[in-house]
């Protein structure tokens, strides 16, 4: 996950961190395995954070960027790359998120599954239909997420391909994210995150919830109870270009929301991190 970076200074620095605090060798793990550890939830979140991170440091210097996003996990990276919250403290957000999600779900098995070919409105009347399956992120016009009780999303996805659906992918996260599934994890995170420092962000970040600039109170708000709310991803990238700007970048070690971008505005320009720092150009 981290090879093409691993020899960088900043690298080495922002993984000691993340090691330091979260007691474990996360940098060995995310670069070496073994994959069933590295596909556990906490371990895999924090290297996604930390790479994420490293690859901010390399490649900011060399654009200006006019506004920041993060689709769930990826709204920490932001934040801390508008210099809102400490990188000890992002670190720090995402045991705890982490820690509350077990606390809320109390051991029970959710699961969240990509649906392609579909609308919203299709999938929503299967939601309705199909007990504690909801709408968790509408990343595009036609690829959505569905999330719920591990049986009731399987169920929702065999109706959406009877509907027409082109593919059901079940993602490998055991919780039923961004659901109604979710309500009680706010008050678990609220102490914690009343008690952290949040600057107003030194760069416009944008909610991934309803497309607004976000301000501490909103970010503090946002800390908490994302997990309970869809990601409006489709509408998120429709602000930008409804601003004027057509050029993105994911910061991150993959290249799924590049994809979406180009899916969401045809005619914009969008690389992920690995395409910017071997072209040295954003």
């Amino acid at each position: 996950m981290v090879e093409q970076i691993r020899e960088y200074p900043i690298t080495k620095e922002v993984f000691s961190k993340i090691n330091r605090l979260a007691g474990r060798d996360i940098f060995s793990i995310a670069l070496e395995g073994p994959e069933d550890v590295l596909r556990e939830s906490l371990v895999a979140q924090l290297s996604v954070f930390g790479t994420s991170i490293c690859y901010w440091h390399l490649l900011s210097a060399s654009a200006d960027f006019q506004g920041l996003a993060g689709h769930s996990l990826g709204f920490y990276s932001a934040l801390y790359a508008a210099s809102s919250i400490s990188l000890d403290d992002c670190i720090r957000i995402i045991i705890n998120v982490y820690e509350a999600i077990e606390e809320t779900t109390e051991g029970s098995a959710g699961l969240m599954a990509a649906v392609i070919g579909l609308k919203i409105n299709e999938l929503e009347e299967i939601c309705r239909n199909t007990g504690k399956v909801y709408i968790s992120n509408i990343n595009s016009a036609t690829q959505i997420v569905l999330s719920g009780a591990s049986e009731d999303v399987r169920n929702a996805c065999r109706k959406a391909l009877d509907r027409g659906a082109l593919q059901c992918r079940e993602l490998s996260i055991p919780f039923p994210l961004h659901s109604p599934l979710m309500h009680g994890i706010e008050k678990k995170l609220k102490p914690f995150v009343k008690a952290l420092e949040i600057k107003k962000p030194s760069i416009p970040v944008i909610s991934h919830m309803d497309s607004r600039p976000l301000d501490q109170k909103d970010i503090e708000d946002l800390i908490c109870g994302q997990l309970t709310r869809t990601v409006m991803w489709k509408d998120t990238v429709t602000c930008f270009t409804a601003a004027g700007i057509n050029r993105f970048l994911e910061i991150g070690p993959s290249d799924v929301l590049s994809k979406l971008v180009r899916w969401i505005a045809r005619d914009a320009v969008s690389l992920n991190a690995v395409e910017a720092l071997n072209c040295q150009s954003v």
